[in-house]
């Protein structure tokens, strides 16, 4: 079978390999669909000292289960989760399944979603109801996305400013309208011009082009907002904070490596307005039903975040497309026929 392996900076195989063995309570899927992450760029641009498999927003088939696998089938169709808690440490037996990253999950332990077939254990597996593999790619990021709006508390009436229009953002702009935000903006470089229109597609009241406009002088309508939703490097956190009204939420999930990952605030400022900062991190990943159930019943328009696919063959060329193209990308899926 083909899988595809990245090491920095951005070179990319696709070789001949074999799976190993299965376990007993371990699936072999079919992989149909995957997505690119924005984590697969920071992968390729940096993080990949060695050769490694790579893609986790994954729906696929599965064809083999071992003995002991009962929660599906060889036909199923299904997406995978990325990770998932173990049931037995400490946080999982005090309900806090979230908190737990030491579950079963397919990182790093053979070819991943970039491949023709994915070995992985039977807790990831999430049966995906009448979605398409298309659409099911995306229900991993949505997951995240889903994360994101809980962390933020999103309440009915509020002012909501979402920050990066990727994947992630354009996403959680949706679920805050759905959860009965009152204005969102929507703040993106000029030059994301497709995610610009989604924007307004999926709700956006106003757009801030943050390289043109000052992101701190702009005339919200309540002198600020009540929740932002920052999907965009930690660096855009200090101005997060100064745009926040009394009592109001920043959620973020941005990420940035070395001195960029370090930011400074005024904590008085912070302090005297009882802000909130809180991080939003979907791992283990949750929520994938819910997901499923979002798109199926057309809350989040899957078909219009996805703007490019392509075969595993073209792995290098789709990377490098997400990465210099941000006019007409937004989610670029790989699909197997």
């Amino acid at each position: 079978m083909k899988a595809a392996y990245v090491k920095s900076p951005w070179q990319f195989e696709v070789r001949e390999v074999k799976l190993r063995d299965m376990g007993e309570d371990e699936v072999i899927v079919k992989v149909k669909a995957c997505g690119i992450c924005g984590s697969d760029l920071i992968t390729a641009a940096g993080e990949a000292a060695d050769w490694q498999p790579f893609g986790h927003e994954i729906a696929g088939e599965v064809v083999e289960a071992g003995r002991h696998v009962q929660n599906v089938k060889v036909g199923d169709a299904v997406v995978l989760e990325s990770g998932t808690f173990d049931r037995f440490c400490n946080n999982c037996r005090n309900g806090r399944v979230d908190l737990c990253n030491t579950g079963p999950n397919y990182w790093l332990k053979g070819p991943m979603g970039f491949s023709e077939y994915i070995l992985a254990p039977k807790e990831c597996m999430v049966p995906m109801g009448s979605l398409s593999f298309k659409q099911a790619s995306i229900v991993e990021p949505l997951g995240v996305a889903v994360d994101l709006l809980y962390t933020a508390d999103v309440k009915l009436n509020d002012d909501v400013l979402v920050i990066g229009m990727g994947p992630i953002g354009l996403m959680a702009l949706r679920l805050a309208r759905a959860a009965g935000a009152r204005k969102i903006y929507a703040a993106q470089r000029s030059t994301g011009k497709r995610r610009i229109e989604l924007a307004k597609q999926f709700g956006a009241d106003e757009i801030i082009l943050t390289d043109q406009v000052d992101l701190e002088s702009y005339p919200f309508a309540r002198k600020g907002v009540d929740r932002v939703l920052v999907t965009a490097p930690p660096s855009l956190i200090p101005s997060a904070l100064k745009v926040t009204n009394m009592g109001g939420i920043v959620a973020f999930i941005g990420i940035e490596y070395g001195p960029k990952a370090a930011i400074t605030f005024d904590a008085n400022d912070f302090h005297f307005k009882k802000l909130q900062l809180r991080a939003s991190f979907a791992s283990p990943a949750l929520y994938f039903p819910r997901s499923i159930e979002l798109i199926e019943s057309s809350v989040i328009d899957a078909d219009a975040m996805i703007s490019h696919t392509f075969k595993l063959d073209e792995i290098e060329k789709a990377m490098k497309l997400l990465r210099d193209d941000r006019a007409t990308t937004v989610k670029v899926v790989m699909l197997s026929d």
